[in-house]
């Protein structure tokens, strides 16, 4: 961790992680500690999450591809890797989605690619953007530290109206992809009829899914009691 953003004081919780509890005896700040603190920041470990949710989810939109294409998995998820332009992708989805189910499930596949479209922005964002460590000393002189993710030319003309991405942003985004991942594996379920699935459970979630995708799920959303749905996608079946 080279590159740091000083700062006079430090009051933004949502940024600062770590703070040294040995006051400094003047206004210098000791880049040694901080460099060690940078290190020990749990954003490290929220963007490798955050991009373990985003794959997560891929692999729920490739058993979803495999099943509205009718094609056997493997062959699926070959096809589907060698996608590397997300808009593409989606692209796809949406014209197999359409030529599989026609405009059934629209008020909710619309929402949801719209949505896919940001979250394939922002996976670009914690995937390449850079880390910086901003470093403060608070009102008692005591080392401040907290990393956060800048675009890669943001460290030479950064300012607090720059973009970034903080810790809480990171997780997020992975609580987003995850539930996200959930839906799709409940979508590839409900519409399958070779999946094992009761018809009351069925009936409940194919009308939802022609209701509009709101997001952040709302309360009462099965995804959100105790018993949760799948988090892993369904096996594909179909020739």
């Amino acid at each position: 961790m080279t590159t740091f953003i000083f700062h006079v004081g430090g009051a933004d919780h949502d940024l600062y992680s770590l703070r040294d509890d040995t006051a400094q005896a003047d206004n210098n700040i000791p880049l040694d500690r901080a460099i060690e603190l940078a290190e020990q920041d749990p954003i490290w470990a929220q963007r490798g999450k955050a991009i373990q949710g985003y794959a997560q989810l891929e692999n729920s939109l490739c058993s979803l591809f495999s099943s509205i294409g009718s094609i056997q998995l493997p062959a699926a998820s070959t096809i589907f890797y060698k996608i590397v332009n997300t808009g593409s992708r989606t692209a796809i989805l949406k014209k197999l989605m359409r030529q599989k189910h026609g405009t059934q499930f629209n008020p909710f596949w619309n929402v949801f690619f719209r949505e896919l479209t940001m979250i394939d922005s922002r996976r670009s964002e914690i995937a390449h953007w850079m880390a910086v460590a901003n470093v403060a000393l608070d009102i008692e002189h005591k080392l401040l530290v907290g990393v956060m993710l800048i675009t890669p030319t943001g460290s030479m003309t950064y300012n607090e109206n720059s973009p970034n991405l903080k810790l809480n942003d990171l997780a997020d985004f992975q609580t987003k992809c995850e539930a996200f991942s959930r839906l799709v594996n409940m979508f590839t379920l409900a519409t399958n009829s070779a999946q094992q699935l009761d018809d009351d459970k069925r009936t409940k979630w194919l009308d939802i899914f022609q209701q509009p995708l709101i997001y952040p799920l709302p309360e009462d959303h099965p995804l959100n009691e105790k018993t949760k749905e799948p988090d892993s996608p369904p096996q594909s079946s179909q020739a």
